[in-house]
């Protein structure tokens, strides 16, 4: 197996959309106060990116963070703000707001998201920023789209859910056959 087969769907698309525009990876670590080393690694698939960080390169590149987290295919043309910095309370209130719609308890919400309940609190309240992951995992979950809850469009957009399968239902699948 290939380090390419290894690479998860934002390690490809920030390495696609840096050489097709044209840029280094000097040049973009400079536009975004990092290292180069950092930039490779992310590429390669040996960090993880910061929402800080990701919402930057959204900005950087004029896509969406839908599209480089890999909750869509294509580039749709949506009317996005792009955005280069964060609102930690406002991604919280968002964030609130997806968890009471869904009339969940923020135990049940990070159940299902498999985190911490202490993290969505710390979220909700702007104490924390979320991670990539938990957000990806939000998105996936309930449908909505990581450029709402960041600030880049003003009203959500559906996205397709995506139903993330537990090891105990995995093995419940397996024991049945």
């Amino acid at each position: 197996m290939s380090m390419e087969e290894n690479l998860t769907i934002i390690e490809k698309r920030i390495r696609s959309l840096r050489e097709r525009i044209g840029y280094s990876q000097i040049e973009i670590a400079n536009m975004l106060g990092v290292n180069r080393s950092l930039i490779a690694l992310w590429e390669n698939g040996y960090a993880n990116i910061s929402l800080k960080q990701l919402i930057k390169l959204a900005y950087i590149y004029q896509v969406p963070i839908d599209y480089l987290l890999g909750i869509i295919k294509e580039i749709d043309n949506y009317d996005y703000h792009y955005i280069d910095t964060m609102d930690l309370k406002s991604i919280g209130l968002k964030l609130k707001d997806i968890r009471k719609t869904n009339k969940m308890t923020q135990d049940k919400f990070a159940q299902k998201i498999d985190t911490k309940r202490s993290s969505i609190s710390y979220y909700e309240i702007g104490r924390m920023m979320i991670s990539t992951a938990d957000l990806k995992q939000i998105c996936e979950t309930f449908g909505v789209s990581a450029d709402y809850i960041v600030g880049n469009i003003k009203n959500n957009i559906t996205r397709n859910k995506k139903q993330k399968l537990k090891v105990k239902d995995i093995k419940e699948k397996v024991s049945n056959k």
